[in-house]
């Protein structure tokens, strides 16, 4: 179900899709939640290779449209040899500010999120966590994810680490910007 309409988190700008890309995404029935966004570019013939991006949550983006960050990531998803770029986050009420997310755990991560990243996870080579700072109410919600994802089995990567140790945000990071083991919590 789109849902996509049903709720506005936000945010000006919106992004055309890079040519020959399509675009697919997952929104809760009321649209307030994402639980993944998919872009693929994958030539004809050729097996999908596919990396998982975990932000903090999610903005605008949706199957027709992209925001700033999804495209940063997608280009960084295309240096790096992949066709197949998909996203999900740490919560998955979507809003264009972190100010306008829900200061409650319970309703800015809903029931469905961390399937939806394990199924991803899946599918995915490796995942890259790049989530930025969350506040601390929210640290509950980020040990189930990094669990989540560490019990998936695929390697984790990140862009650099904040120096409260969460995984850089990769909007303003340089493009040549390289992958790097992020730590798994003591």
């Amino acid at each position: 179900m789109s849902g996509a309409g049903a709720h506005d988190p936000g945010g000006k700008v919106r992004l055309k899709l890079p040519d020959g890309v399509i675009g697919g995404a997952r929104f809760s029935e009321c649209g307030r939640y994402r639980q993944s966004l998919t872009r693929d570019w994958t030539p004809a013939g050729t097996a999908p290779r596919a990396v998982l991006f975990i932000g903090m949550n999610p903005s605008v983006a949706a199957a027709e449209i992209s925001d700033p960050t999804c495209h940063r990531e997608l280009i960084f998803a295309r240096d790096w040899g992949f066709t197949r770029y998909l996203k999900g986050n740490m919560l998955d009420w979507r809003a264009t500010s972190p100010r306008d997310i829900p200061a409650d755990p319970g309703i800015a991560c809903s029931p469905a999120n961390i399937p939806a990243l394990l199924e991803m996870a899946q599918e995915s080579e490796l995942i890259v966590m790049a989530y930025g700072r969350l506040h601390k109410r929210f640290q509950p919600v980020v040990r189930d994810v990094i669990g989540a994802m560490i019990a998936s089995g695929k390697p984790l990567k990140c862009l650099g680490l904040n120096q409260d140790g969460s995984a850089k945000h990769p909007l303003y990071l340089r493009k040549d910007t390289a992958l790097m083991d992020f730590p798994r919590p003591a």
